[in-house]
């Protein structure tokens, strides 16, 4: 793999999982400003989520099996192996701020008071 591959890799991270954080990570609040009506229900919200985890999962599942193929010596080339990390690396970031966030907005709600 050049470095032309490893760049257009890197850009695939950002360009595929950047997206779907962008696109699933709005809350109904974001949403009803954009459209003037709430249209995600908690479950679409849920949903998109755990589908968001799921695909963290894989690309560190991913990272797990191309540190074992490196040390096997299937993998050759220590660019592929680091571009491999660094997208389980961005995904895990970008998993870990939405459930920060996720976090905090349940703390603001459990502060309201009745």
């Amino acid at each position: 793999m050049d470095d032309f591959s490893s760049v257009a890799a890197l850009r695939t991270v950002r360009s595929d999982y950047i997206t779907e954080v962008l696109t699933t990570g709005k809350t109904p609040t974001q949403n009803a400003k954009l459209s003037n009506e709430v249209t995600d229900t908690f479950a679409d919200i849920y949903n998109n989520a755990l589908g968001l985890i799921s695909s963290t999962n894989n690309y560190v599942t991913q990272a797990q099996q191309a540190e074992i193929d490196f040390a096997l010596g299937n993998i050759s080339s220590t660019h592929e192996l680091a571009v491999i990390q660094q997208k389980a690396n961005v995904a895990l970031q970008y998993t870990v701020a939405i459930r920060d966030r996720i976090v905090d907005a349940y703390k603001e709600i459990m502060n309201i008071q009745i």
